[in-house]
């Protein structure tokens, strides 16, 4: 018999995105969890059903604001694998660097929320700090801080000149200097750690049954990163190390994630020093009849996942699988016999995206309903 059962969301000062928890307490220790879902869907897959190859492309890097370039990466790749085609190396190296460039900016957002959550406030103003220069480089390249709109089939919008190479080498030199300072403090202090050691804890096997991806994964001593194991644009180009720890709970997932931006630092550098000449591809319209075919890249949270199902030059069908759909399921298994005061860190730690995740499934009378865009929008909105 529990004392009580709190809800925490849809709107919470501890959580970024519409979601909801329903705790169930014995005093301060929760016994029981449930998350519930569904405030925060746009209908991204039926958006994309029946638009232009372009169009939906616009649509699909919009998904998410902090890896809009994980998704339209996703995209480009399956409809370039429906064509047939290899881009030029020179785009290969833009395009992986926007990719490092879009983990670093996560990685540090999420250090931010995480040291908010557990009151460490200049720390959280730190690495808001050090996100900005990676947002004045998305700007000068593309022109847009979040939204880049890079990403074109066959080709990148923008090319990059030798003036923006010097420019970004010399922000991750802060960069560079900045983070390892910051890993030596997460690493010795000890309020740090009295927030986040032993909270959470995701054994290998967890790991395994849950299939979690991204840095929670390798946080538990699973070694899987799509950079690796389906090389895709300049990652088969570049040497680079997959980081993996094996204590798997909120301050080893930390700790992943800060190595990660040296990382990422480590592989901008390698690409700009070794970026090929010559120009990129103008872009062009393409034709598909029939197609089918599935994109997958490591995003900051994890794999992503796209498959797409082309007719007439339209999308027919498109499957949107983020890291966050196979991560937030161990959600209530870590919360049970926790402290309630635990929930933030244990559900920030998870690195969740809700409105990535997103989606709904109708039934009636016991059957589901597939509608149309329009049904949908007349029926639901």
């Amino acid at each position: 018999m529990h004392d009580f059962t709190i809800p925490i969301g849809p709107q919470h000062p501890s959580i970024k995105e519409p979601t909801c928890l329903r705790l169930s307490l014995e005093g301060n220790y929760i016994r029981e969890a449930e998350i519930r879902f569904g405030y925060a869907h746009r209908g991204i897959e039926k958006l994309l059903e029946d638009k232009r190859i372009e169009k939906a492309l616009q649509i699909a890097q919009r998904i998410c604001g902090i890896c809009s370039f994980a998704h339209s990466g996703c995209f480009v790749q399956a409809i370039e694998r429906m064509l047939e085609y290899d881009a030029p190396t020179r785009v290969k190296y833009i395009r992986t660097l926007i990719a490092e460039l879009e983990r670093i900016h996560s990685h540090c957002l999420w250090m931010g929320v995480m040291m908010h959550e557990i009151g460490f406030e200049t720390m959280f103003q730190y690495f808001l700090r050090e996100r900005e220069h990676v947002l004045e480089i998305f700007e000068r390249i593309t022109g847009g801080r979040v939204h880049h709109g890079i990403n074109r089939v066959k080709t990148v919008r923008y090319d990059i000149t030798n003036h923006d190479i010097g420019f970004i080498l010399k922000k991750m030199d802060v960069l560079k200097k900045n983070i390892s300072t910051y890993l030596r403090i997460v690493e010795k202090n000890r309020s740090i750690k009295s927030r986040l050691v032993d909270v959470g804890v995701i054994s290998r096997n967890q790991a395994k049954r849950y299939c979690l991806v991204g840095p929670v994964a390798r946080a538990s001593g699973i070694s899987k990163d799509i950079r690796r194991d389906d090389q895709y644009e300049a990652y088969s180009m570049i040497d680079f190390d997959v980081i993996v720890a094996d204590t798997g709970d909120a301050y080893t997932r930390t700790i992943v994630r800060m190595k990660e931006i040296l990382e990422s630092i480590s592989i901008i550098t390698k690409l700009l020093k070794n970026i090929p000449g010559g120009n990129i591809p103008p872009c062009s319209p393409v034709f598909i009849g029939m197609g089918r075919a599935i994109g997958r890249v490591e995003a900051p949270r994890g794999e992503n996942f796209h498959l797409l199902l082309v007719k007439h030059n339209k999308i027919e069908r498109a499957r949107i699988r983020p890291p966050t759909f196979a991560n937030i399921s161990i959600l209530p298994s870590l919360l049970e016999n926790r402290e309630v005061g635990d929930t933030p860190v244990i559900l920030n730690s998870l690195d969740p995206c809700f409105s990535c995740m997103e989606r709904v499934i109708i039934l009636k009378d016991g059957k589901t309903e597939v509608l149309t865009e329009h049904e949908f929008r007349r029926k639901y909105t």
